[in-house]
């Protein structure tokens, strides 16, 4: 494929806009006249800027999925479907919410991720310090030990 005929710089507007609007990268090059998806790897790969773009597109992406999961559950179910239709158009619906909330969390883990953050910032600490602290210890307990005799 030649990809010498592709536009970085029209392209990728195009492709991060519609990325931020909810769309897959893979979705949105398999279109006609868009190029291989190994060309936006590499594209992404070279260009720092571009990934810092491409990743603030993947968290506009989480947004709009999560805005999305509202309008899904918001939906009430077509009048006209009897009992088995209506339980397939509530299993379809339960698909769509799904996918989209593990999408959003996995995007945006510290927004839509399940997990707390419960990291511990780093403290350094010296063992050297602490054996000196527990023979000193050791040492003051012998000597109290000694006096009480």
């Amino acid at each position: 494929m030649n990809t010498s005929k592709y536009d970085p710089t029209t392209l990728w507007p195009t492709i991060l806009t519609a990325i931020a609007n909810g769309r897959s990268l893979a979705s949105i090059l398999r279109e006609e006249g868009m190029p291989g998806y190994t060309w936006a790897k590499v594209q992404l790969r070279q260009n720092a800027e571009l990934r810092q773009a491409y990743d603030q597109a993947l968290e506009d992406r989480a947004d709009t999925l999560a805005d999305e999961l509202v309008e899904l559950a918001d939906q009430l179910p077509p009048e006209d479907l009897d009992g088995p239709s209506k339980s397939a158009w509530v299993q379809q619906l339960k698909l769509r919410l799904w996918a989209r909330t593990w999408a959003a969390s996995k995007l945006r883990p510290r927004i839509y991720g399940e997990r707390l953050d419960v990291g511990v910032s780093h403290t350094q600490i010296s063992i050297i310090a602490a054996l000196e602290a527990a023979h000193n210890r050791v040492l003051t307990l012998n000597d109290i030990d000694t006096r009480a005799r």
